[in-house]
C-alpha cells in the first residue's frame, strides 16, 4: 500500500533539511577580530581631538617593513584605558608567521604615546587579546623630512649584515643621541643602555657605554653584539630614514631605521 505525504509535511521536511545543511556548513568566516586594551602610566589628560590607533602587523621578515593586516582608529579617543577591536581577514593569517600589535596616540600629527614592545598575537599559541602599555617617545614632533642623527629614535635592524629579530615581549633594541649633554639613551632589548658620544662631521664615537644588569631568557646575544658594535663605530651615514654605522676600516657594523623624528 503506497502512502503519499501531504504537501505541508513535505515542505516541513525540506525546510528542516535546508536548516540542517546550513548548520553543518564548514565555510571559513570572512572576518575575525582581535581585541585589546592600551594605556600609559603618566597622569596626563589627552587634549580634545586626540586619536588612538592600533594596528595588527605581520613582522615575520626582520629585513622588511611590517605588513599591516588590520587597523582601528578612535577619533576623540578620550582617556585611557583604550578598549579596541581590530577586524581582519583570517585567510591572511599564516600559522608559521609572526604577528604583533602596535598602538599609538596622536594629536594634530604630533605623536604623544606609542608602544615600544612587541605584543605577539594569533600564531604559535599566542592569544587574540592583548593588554598593552604605551610610552612617551623621546621626541614627539613628526614630519616627513629626512631624519637627523641626533634627537631621533633609531631602531636596530641589522648587525654586521645579519637581520635582528626582537624576542617576543622585549623592547626593540634602539638608541637616541641627546645633543644637550652628548648622552646616549636606549635599550639593548633586555636592559636599558646609556653612555656618551662624540660627534664631528661624519665621525662618531661612543664611550662609557653601560647598561642595567637584568638577565633575559632570550635576546642577550643580540644585546652583547649591539654593545660590541657601538664600541667599533668610527663614522656614520644617513640615507633617507636609514642610519648606517661603520668601523675605522669602513665596514658596516650596524644599520638602523628612524621611528620618531623632528
Amino acid at each position: 500500500m503506497t502512502h503519499q505525504m501531504s504537501w505541508p509535511a513535505t515542505a516541513l521536511l525540506l525546510s528542516l533539511g535546508l536548516l540542517s545543511g546550513g548548520c553543518m556548513s564548514n565555510a571559513a568566516p570572512s572576518e575575525a577580530s582581535l581585541t585589546g586594551t592600551a594605556t600609559y602610566r603618566e597622569r596626563i589628560a589627552l587634549p580634545a581631538g586626540a586619536v588612538f590607533e592600533a594596528t595588527l602587523e605581520d613582522v615575520t621578515r626582520a629585513d622588511a617593513p611590517a605588513e599591516v593586516i588590520g587597523r582601528t582608529r578612535m577619533q576623540s579617543a578620550g582617556n585611557p584605558p583604550f578598549k579596541f577591536s581590530i577586524a581582519y581577514d583570517p585567510a591572511r593569517i599564516d600559522p608559521s608567521h609572526r604577528y604583533t600589535v602596535r598602538a599609538k596616540v596622536t594629536h594634530e600629527d604630533r605623536l604623544m604615546f606609542t608602544t615600544d614592545t612587541h605584543y605577539p598575537v594569533l600564531s604559535a599559541g599566542q592569544p587574540n587579546h592583548v593588554d598593552m602599555l604605551m610610552r612617551m617617545p623621546p621626541r614627539t614632533e613628526l614630519t616627513a623630512s629626512t631624519a637627523t642623527l641626533e634627537n631621533t629614535y633609531w631602531k636596530l635592524m641589522r648587525l654586521g649584515g645579519a637581520a635582528v629579530t626582537v624576542a617576543d615581549g622585549q623592547r626593540e633594541p634602539h638608541f637616541i643621541l641627546q645633543p644637550e649633554q652628548k648622552r646616549v639613551a636606549g635599550s639593548g632589548g633586555c636592559n636599558r643602555m646609556m653612555g656618551s658620544y662624540t660627534l664631528g662631521g661624519s665621525k662618531l664615537t661612543f664611550s662609557q657605554m653601560a647598561g642595567t644588569m637584568m638577565a633575559c631568557p632570550e635576546g642577550m646575544d643580540v644585546e652583547r653584539a649591539f654593545h660590541a658594535a657601538l664600541g667599533k663605530v668610527a663614522t656614520w651615514r644617513i640615507d633617507g630614514e636609514t642610519l648606517e654605522l661603520f668601523d675605522a676600516g669602513g665596514v658596516s657594523v650596524a644599520e638602523f631605521e628612524s621611528r620618531y623624528m623632528k
